[in-house]
């Protein structure tokens, strides 16, 4: 009696597995912009003389939400926020002066497009990494 009972349990669990409905989230990724410019938002990014901090300037449309996300080498995020719908124009400062050498990646994006920057810290000194470099070496 207790194998019939198991074997009918087991069976209504596998069909109860078979019969559930897997489904993945769809990602969607978005569209990379170049020069600093994407169709609803536009990035301006520079130095504080003699100081190991970036300016940050943003002008989007009104109306529009964009998401500015500070990362690690790692991938770690060390700072986000929501500029919001009611703002046009607006500015952030982020202070490298706490945080370890290395290359951090500032990620400003909205629903559809987003731009990348890459910042590379060195010991009192950060600067921005150009999207195209080259190094020769003897």
């Amino acid at each position: 009696m207790r194998n019939v009972i198991k074997s009918i349990l087991a069976a209504a669990c596998g069909a109860l597995l078979l019969s559930a409905n897997v489904s993945a989230a769809i990602i969607e990724t978005k569209t990379e912009c170049k020069n600093n410019s994407c169709s609803n938002f536009k990035v301006g990014m520079y130095r504080v003389k003699n100081t190991v901090a970036m300016n940050v300037l943003l002008e989007k449309s009104k109306g529009d939400r964009v998401y500015i996300k500070l990362m690690n080498s790692n991938g770690v995020v060390m700072h986000e926020e929501v500029v919001g719908k009611s703002f046009e124009k607006y500015g952030r400062k982020f202070n490298f002066q706490d945080v370890e050498d290395g290359n951090y990646t500032l990620e400003i994006s909205d629903e559809n497009e987003k731009i990348v920057k890459n910042i590379n810290l060195k010991t009192n000194e950060v600067t921005e990494i150009q999207s195209r470099s080259l190094v020769a070496m003897n």
